[in-house]
């Protein structure tokens, strides 16, 4: 396909999900749940979760590197979503596996924009379709195993006139791996429900500060935390750094205080090289 063909799908795929993707729409999308599991962690926490501090993200559009991470909108079996992304490279975007393939219906989700900066059902950057198939690790297709739920996708051209380039807008993260020697990360992301001092409510990025807490498997690592649904796919960042070190998976019921992320190893960048440089 030439080039001038392949702006002129982009464009066309912006225009369908602009027109989907109203206000309106937006703000009654559900939150995609951070999947909750009740198995026990077999590794003891090596520090006691309670220390995190979550704070609310004034205007993150207007702020680096808060512009870099976004609300992430879809479809699935015919209900509207959302969760929580970030940038990775100047066309792609990062985010939980199961926010792009869905852990029971086994497909992958339709009709997906990713709006960077998004605050009460607003755009302020515009927001970008995601374009092609999106890129999730096998293992998670296969087993629904939590130690491989991240994933990628390329998007297309977007922003306020269908025609911008995500990173020229946004920048973007990059991407670390196997850093054993980090034990801090600021995540950031859109939870949902309401807590005690907390007045989750899908419409707003919190970012939440927290110390390492666990290693219950070889590749899933836990912090301490208190993000819950709709913050699914939000990046992992080493704080003071442009490094997405994990991304937002699930919380465990017997752990409260902790929310848990793939250990990002080589295999990580194995699949964003096939996703972005194939």
């Amino acid at each position: 396909m030439s080039k001038k063909h392949t702006k002129r799908a982009q464009h066309e795929r912006w225009l369908e999900i602009d027109e989907y993707w109203t206000p309106e729409r937006m703000a009654a999308a559900v939150p995609e749940n951070v999947p909750v599991t009740a198995e026990p962690a077999p590794a003891p926490p090596c520090e006691l979760p309670g220390a995190f501090k979550t704070t609310l993200v004034q205007n993150p559009a207007t702020k680096s590197p808060y512009q870099r991470a976004g609300a992430l909108f879809f479809v699935r079996e015919g209900v509207d979503y959302y969760g929580s992304a970030s940038a990775i490279t100047h066309n792609g975007i990062l985010t939980a596996a199961h926010c792009l393939y869905g852990s029971t219906v086994r497909k992958y989700v339709s009709k997906a924009a990713y709006v960077p900066g998004y605050q009460e059902h607003d755009e302020p950057l515009g927001k970008w379709p995601l374009f092609g198939q999106p890129a999730v690790p096998d293992q998670w297709k296969a087993e629904v195993n939590r130690a491989w739920d991240y994933g990628f996708s390329k998007v297309g051209l977007g922003g306020k006139n269908g025609y911008s380039v995500l990173g020229n807008v946004t920048g973007y993260f990059q991407l670390a791996v196997e850093l054993p020697g980090v034990r801090q990360w600021d995540v950031l992301g859109y939870p949902g429900d309401p807590i005690p001092g907390y007045p989750f409510d899908e419409e707003h990025m919190w970012s939440c500060v927290g110390d390492f807490t666990r290693q219950p498997t070889p590749h899933i690592i836990g912090k301490e935390g208190n993000l819950n649904s709709g913050s699914s796919g939000g990046p992992w960042l080493v704080p003071g750094r442009d490094y997405v070190n994990g991304v937002e998976s699930y919380r465990n019921d017997e752990f409260p205080g902790e929310n848990f992320s793939p250990y990002f190893d080589r295999d990580v960048v194995k699949l964003f090289e096939k996703t972005f440089r194939s």
